[in-house]
């Protein structure tokens, strides 16, 4: 499986999950996306790829950090990532 394909599996995984968790509708996560329901139903079913700021609109949409972590060819962590929240 390419590189590419395991990010996006695991990316709609998460989503999916985090969906199920607060019982979020596709209908209610394009509201809270300001984004049209087709575009989510696509997403959500690998017909479309998307940019990173589209990945972090929906970790947002879905009270989740969105942090890509880069692994190395083993699949362990290269680098250290931490979360960075602004209060204001």
């Amino acid at each position: 499986m390419k590189a590419t394909n395991k990010i996006g599996s695991l990316f709609l995984r998460c989503i999916l999950l985090r969906m199920k968790e607060l019982g979020v509708s596709q209908t209610e996560l394009a509201k809270r996306m300001n984004a049209s329901r087709p575009y989510v139903v696509k997403v959500l079913h690998g017909e479309v790829n998307i940019t990173l700021g589209s990945a972090a609109r929906f970790a947002k949409a879905l009270q989740l950090d969105f942090l890509p972590v880069l692994c190395d060819e083993k699949g362990e962590r290269y680098g250290e990532v931490k979360s960075t929240v602004v209060e204001s």
